[in-house]
């Protein structure tokens, strides 16, 4: 049987999709992280100005 190339199998198409949503949600959390991060380092700035 030939294949289609860029077609991968069911299976290897699910652990691909696995793969992407896990790396999201870990992107998603980093950049919640990164943008708490900000926050605080700012209300810390104004804090210091008062």
């Amino acid at each position: 049987m030939t294949r289609v190339v860029g077609e991968e199998p069911e299976g290897e198409t699910q652990i691909i999709r696995a793969r992407q949503k896990q790396r999201a949600r870990i992107m998603a959390w980093l950049l919640g992280a990164f943008v708490i991060l900000l926050f605080l380092i700012t209300l810390a700035k104004i804090g210091m100005g008062k």
